[in-house]
């Protein structure tokens, strides 16, 4: 059984997007007015350059961010549950940079696909 979740082209879009916000604020003049304002575009900017594509496997959960394919085996996850509009994956060790891994979800409809998130805790053995 091997599932993929969609690539996060989207969310990619948003980071730079949101990217674009502090560039335009620091392009003539560095302010601490303007430091302050584009540190919340830069982390939510951050955030969204991290959302990763997953794929089921036989004995471990592949991830890639970017191009590179990265291996969790299940026993090392400790939970997997839904994040806002992600999926949110906690590991026995940290995961840069926010501790865990966001991976995208397929639409169904007008809600989310939960059935990879119940794979995974199923084969986690978390359920």
């Amino acid at each position: 059984m091997k599932k993929d979740t969609p690539f996060p082209f989207l969310s990619w879009y948003m980071g730079l997007l949101l990217l674009g916000g502090p560039l335009i604020l620091l392009y003539h003049t560095v302010h601490i007015q303007n430091v302050v304002l584009c540190i919340p575009f830069l982390v939510a900017s951050i955030f969204f350059l991290s959302v990763v594509q997953v794929s089921l496997s036989g004995d471990h959960l592949r991830y890639r961010r970017f191009l590179k394919w990265r291996v969790i085996p299940y026993k090392e996850i400790r939970n997997c549950r839904m994040h806002w509009v992600f999926g949110y994956l906690k590991t026995t060790r940290f995961l840069a940079p926010w501790g865990g891994v966001y991976f995208t979800l397929k639409p169904s409809g007008f809600r989310w696909d939960l059935e990879l998130i119940s794979a995974i805790r199923r084969k986690a053995k978390l359920d």
